[in-house]
């Protein structure tokens, strides 16, 4: 079992991180250690949610708190989560807000190492009946669990499938062979899962679907949802980079005469009676 220190970020009430480190213990087993089913950066990566886990019981920390940390895109930190998740070396909640299908909080919680069964039936000298008996509930309960996270692998809504059945009609256009072969549930499912093991929300994930439709490229190189998780952040830059700009509007300064004020001439007893006398001589000659 390797065992090391590393400093993370303390954690407030309500998943907030401040700026203070701390040093925890990072815990690698063996059968993590040597695992060839997982890749180098995923054993990284289960040893720092060892250290987490110490902190509260469970691993609080998101996708992009790993990404920021390790330097590599949200994508990859999924790909290494869900390694270890599928090797049975984490288990992984979601916490939804109240009455939404809105993600609120993920927790990661270490899966002790297997239990191997002996072959003996009965206790022998120097055993503990109730060793046994632990054993026996806890690979029930890693039955269970086992189970219930099967059954729970398709439990995608309405909408995901409604989502899934207009990306396979919007390729159908171009690909009618492919699309006829397809397994509508089954791109429901995995829109579910890029929905909730990438963190992304439904509405961009429609929003991305819509535009592909109109995108010359990526409309023939983006043909099932497997593909759209892996390219998601790229299409990202390039659908932004897409949106028409707001052009800025140039406020022209007025100038500086028109704020000045007008100087009134003010007209003196003598230079009044003198052009009254004009106007009246005016007058006469007219007459």
């Amino acid at each position: 079992m390797a065992i090391v220190y590393i400093s993370v970020e303390k954690k407030y009430h309500g998943g907030q991180v401040n700026d203070t480190t701390t040093e925890l213990l990072c815990i690698i087993p063996a059968n993590v250690r040597y695992a060839k089913t997982i890749s180098p950066n995923a054993k990284l990566l289960y040893g720092e949610i060892t250290a987490l886990c110490n902190q509260e019981g469970y691993c609080w920390a998101s996708n992009d708190y790993f990404a920021t940390r390790y330097g590599v895109s949200k994508t990859s930190v999924s790909k290494w989560v869900n390694q270890l998740k599928e090797q049975g070396f984490i288990t992984v909640e979601l916490r939804y807000k109240k009455d939404s299908k809105e993600i609120d909080q993920r927790r990661i919680r270490i899966v002790e190492e297997p239990i191997k069964e002996k072959k003996s039936t009965s206790p022998t000298k120097g055993d503990d009946p109730m060793k046994e008996t632990f054993k026996e509930n806890t690979i029930t309960n890693t039955k269970n669990n086992n189970t219930k996270n099967k059954k729970s692998a398709c439990q995608y809504t309405k909408s995901q499938l409604h989502l899934a059945k207009t990306f396979r009609d919007n390729l159908a256009k171009d690909f009618p062979k492919e699309m006829s072969r397809v397994n509508v549930s089954r791109w429901a499912n995995d829109l579910r899962r890029i929905h909730e093991e990438e963190n992304i929300e439904m509405s961009e994930i429609e929003e991305m679907v819509t535009w592909l439709a109109t995108h010359d490229f990526w409309s023939r190189h983006v043909r099932n949802p497997n593909v759209l998780r892996e390219k998601f952040e790229r299409l990202l830059v390039e659908k932004k980079a897409q949106q028409p700009k707001k052009l800025k509007q140039k406020r022209e300064s007025l100038p500086e005469w028109v704020n000045k004020k007008i100087r009134e001439h003010s007209v003196s007893p003598e230079e009044e009676r003198e052009l009254q006398q004009k106007i009246q001589a005016f007058n006469k000659m007219h007459v």
